[in-house]
């Protein structure tokens, strides 16, 4: 059965009434957390780090941490890159300077494997500390009394679990392998299969078609893999229920060096531009984001990104299906709900391929409700991204907030902005949306210099100075030299609140929200604990001036004078 456990759909094995009586020897920790994926991972790896004292108990259906990464497709890469993509302690990528430092590299794009076996060294440092005790193949519920209950998925055996906080990740993320079959009726003809076995079905070299089931990053990754394992384009047909907005990331970054220069790309046209339509049709013109077809104007917008030789081979694609999403498959047509297109061969020659990772519609699994709080009493909710497109981050913000700040929801939650409800869309002016809640929210935190300290030495920040050419100095350059970050991005956060643009009226559900009162926050008093996580050595600065940011949370000395500004303009 399911139960609806804060909008978040958590399958349980059905409870004997007398389970939690019968229950093992009970567990005791400081956290208990649901789920192992990305969020997940990086909320327990910043707790771990902030508090000495904390203790863990984490449980995950999965047999191996990793979430939706373990049921991947094999070919299946990092969307975004790997310097920033993780937790805060343990580094991905291989591309480092001469720090030692993780350098940006727009084209280095860890694997599916590589990032399974990333967080298999995640959790073997969280064991190493001792602080944490980990349940896979096991299955969470409450009894009828509100215990935790942690089920062995194989044996049966209930553990029963005592904690001082609840955390849950709200996140449905479904890739088409843990689909059981298709989500509409297909002809028993029909070659349907996930887009997990495609490799081995080209390598069969059986079909002489291949139709590709959605257009998103999923479709899009289908269309690239069967291009570059040398099926011709005549041989694919492409069914796009949508058109969507492609992000282009070599259209926006160049190179290492070029990084905060091309990252002006992104802030120049909302200053200029009076709509927020016309700074995205800006962006288009700049090679920043991407469509198929330049007659129609996509209606969706989920930051899938993309490079240029890839947005090449979907265009090379001619047969696309724009009919809005399939309904059924019979033996010679596909139905679809605005028509109906034949077979484009007969099924025995032909392999429909699944592609479809959201068919519900959701922004990645991602459904955040209009009550939604992340701080809730004695449970934390995880899933919203107060960090732009970064769940890594985001978790470790919210670790940050948890550690460090007194135990008041109402003034935690406060910290930080994100899109609830109606606000959550999935258009174009998504990317906009998510800029202004990242700006918010660290403006909110900026109010206590040393949450800015954390932010910038977060590797699972992008914008990290250790991460790019000239460190600290090129980051405050950027905000605050000729090119006036900083700047324009304060500027954007006041059109945007004013009024001026006329398609964001409402300040993206904002509206009427003031930034906390830095009196207001109350801070926890310093533990005299030192932290045992993370065992392995930290890197050690190497210049006098402890600008080499990423080698510890406590490398940067606190530069109050630029904190607020810098904590703004950070994007």
């Amino acid at each position: 059965f399911f139960i609806i456990f804060q909008n978040n759909i958590i399958m349980c094995k059905q409870q004997d009434p007398n389970a939690s009586a019968a229950a093992s020897k009970g567990k005791e920790a400081t956290y208990l957390v649901i789920g192992a994926g990305t969020a997940g991972l990086s909320f327990i790896d910043s707790i771990l780090t902030l508090d000495a004292s904390a203790t863990v108990i984490l449980v995950d259906r999965n047999s191996q941490p990793g979430g939706h990464w373990t049921k991947s497709y094999p070919f299946v890469r990092l969307h975004q890159t790997s310097c920033n993509y993780g937790v805060n302690s343990l580094p991905l990528s291989n591309i480092r300077d001469k720090k030692g430092n993780e350098r940006f590299d727009v084209h280095d794009l860890a694997s599916g494997q590589e990032i399974c076996q990333y967080y298999k060294k995640v959790v073997e440092a969280f064991r190493a500390c001792g602080r944490v005790h980990i349940y896979f193949n096991c299955e969470y519920s409450k009894d009828d009394s509100g215990h935790h209950l942690v089920t062995n998925i194989d044996t049966n055996e209930v553990t029963r679990v005592t904690c001082k906080k609840l955390v849950v990740v709200h996140s449905n993320v479904l890739v088409p392998s843990m689909r059981n079959g298709a989500p509409f009726p297909i002809d028993s003809s029909i070659n349907y299969a996930p887009l997990n076995e495609l490799p081995t079905h080209i390598a069969s070299k059986q079909f002489k078609k291949y139709v590709v089931i959605g257009a998103g990053k999923t479709g899009s990754d289908a269309i690239t893999y069967l291009l570059r394992s040398g099926v011709d384009q005549s041989a694919i047909q492409w069914i796009a229920s949508r058109d969507i907005w492609y992000f282009v990331r070599d259209g926006v970054w160049g190179g290492y060096k070029s990084y905060r220069k091309d990252t002006m790309k992104l802030i120049d046209p909302l200053v200029k531009c009076k709509t927020l339509l016309d700074a995205f049709l800006q962006y288009e013109k700049d090679d920043v984001v991407a469509r198929l077809d330049t007659s129609t104007l996509p209606e969706v917008f989920k930051g899938a990104t993309i490079d240029k030789s890839e947005l090449a081979g979907f265009r090379s694609i001619k047969d696309i299906v724009r009919l809005g999403r399939v309904t059924s498959i019979t033996s010679d047509e596909i139905k679809l709900e605005k028509g109906a297109v034949p077979l484009p061969a007969p099924p025995v020659d032909t392999l429909f391929v699944d592609c479809m990772a959201d068919f519900d519609g959701t922004f990645y699994g991602y459904r955040i409700p209009e009550d939604f709080n992340v701080f809730d009493d004695n449970q934390i909710n995880l899933g919203p991204t107060v960090v732009s497109f970064n769940v890594s981050c985001s978790s470790a913000v919210i670790a940050y907030i948890e550690s460090v700040f007194e135990d008041d929801s109402e003034m935690r939650n406060n910290l930080l902005y994100f899109p609830k409800g109606d606000e959550f869309t999935t258009d174009f002016s998504l990317f906009f949306g998510q800029f202004y809640y990242q700006n918010k929210t660290f403006a909110a935190l900026g109010a206590y210099p040393p949450a800015m300290k954390f932010i910038l030495n977060s590797r699972t920040n992008l914008d990290a100075p250790c991460h790019h050419h000239l460190g600290m100095a090129g980051f405050l350059w950027t905000l605050f030299g000729p090119s006036q970050m900083a700047k324009k991005a304060a500027k954007f956060v006041e059109r945007v609140e004013s009024g001026d643009f006329p398609d964001c009226q409402n300040c993206f559900g904002c509206a009427g929200r003031k930034l906390p009162d830095p009196k207001e926050l109350k801070i926890k008093d310093k533990s005299n604990l030192k932290s045992n996580y993370p065992p392995q050595k930290k890197l050690k600065p190497k210049s006098k001036l402890r600008l080499n940011c990423c080698a510890a949370v406590d490398v940067i000395e606190e530069k109050k004078e630029v904190d607020h500004q810098a904590v703004k303009a950070t994007a």
